[in-house]
């Protein structure tokens, strides 16, 4: 399945239907940031004029593969703005849940000068991911201060930086830039949890994710992505940013996560792993 047809919605008489593939899963789990990308489709197919803001939305519980439905409540209208009530279901079940503000292009412009922007040459490629995740096949990330192999992974630095882009040998431009922004910050703001704790102690569950945007860039330009997270027994707090290669500012996000550690595993279930 394309990245295209992986988050495409089709309009039906109660809002949106997609598809959840295998496409989506990691470690068994439905992996949120797809579900995230796939409500900014659902929000750009309600409102085709405008693009997204900001978006804030939280996990009640994991996704399975198989059909999904898309609902969407126009809150607020206006000329430049329009703030959207998404719910994604499957059967009877919510499974995630957003506010999302629609704004005019003049306000958070698509930013076409650095589409040909390159990183450093001295930033090397990370392939492992791909290995491990399905859907990173189709991006390509290049590492700043990110471990080479998931060895490397637990070396006690809470905190990623790499550049991102969408390749353009396998995703078109269907789908738009900010898809691509939510599924690699819920995939890198608790990557964080992994680095500096180590693979197998601990699981972060996302409970919440918020971006937003100053600009959007072409799905296929590259983009400095950075995380960082502080933890504590239970609870990780993790913000990170999008920038250009010159420095220029392009998102925020914000998320919160629960840390299961072997102790507590067992006994309290959450809404999908990150």
């Amino acid at each position: 399945m394309s990245f295209e047809t992986a988050f495409a919605v089709t309009p039906s008489s109660s809002g949106f239907l997609g598809t959840v593939g295998e496409e989506w899963m990691f470690a068994g789990r439905v992996f949120g940031g797809c579900v995230a990308a796939f409500a900014s489709e659902v929000a750009r197919a309600t409102s085709p004029h405008l693009v997204l803001g900001s978006i804030q939305g939280s996990y009640p519980r994991a996704a399975s593969p198989g059909p999904i439905e898309g609902r969407v409540e126009v809150i607020r209208k206006g000329r430049s703005t329009e703030l959207l009530r998404i719910e994604l279901l499957q059967g009877d079940e919510l499974v995630f849940t957003a506010d999302a503000w629609m704004v005019d292009t003049r306000l958070v412009p698509a930013d076409q000068t650095v589409a040909g922007a390159e990183p450093p040459a001295s930033a090397p490629l990370v392939t492992w991911l791909e290995d491990e995740v399905a859907f990173f096949k189709n991006l390509e990330v290049r590492a700043i201060d990110y471990p080479l192999t998931p060895a490397g992974l637990g070396d006690g630095v809470p905190r990623c930086e790499v550049w991102v882009r969408g390749r353009p040998d396998l995703i078109g431009e269907a789908t738009h830039g900010a898809a691509v922004d939510l599924l690699l910050f819920d995939a890198f703001l608790l990557e964080c949890v992994f680095r500096s704790e180590g693979v197998g102690t601990v699981q972060p569950i996302t409970l919440d994710l918020g971006v937003r945007w100053t600009r959007h860039l072409p799905i296929h330009a590259w983009r400095r992505l950075t995380t960082e997270a502080t933890l504590t027994e239970g609870i990780a707090l993790a913000g990170g940013t999008t920038r250009t290669a010159d420095d220029t500012l392009l998102s925020r996000a914000t998320t919160l996560g629960r840390l299961l550690r072997r102790a507590d595993t067992e006994v309290e279930g959450g809404p999908r792993p990150v």
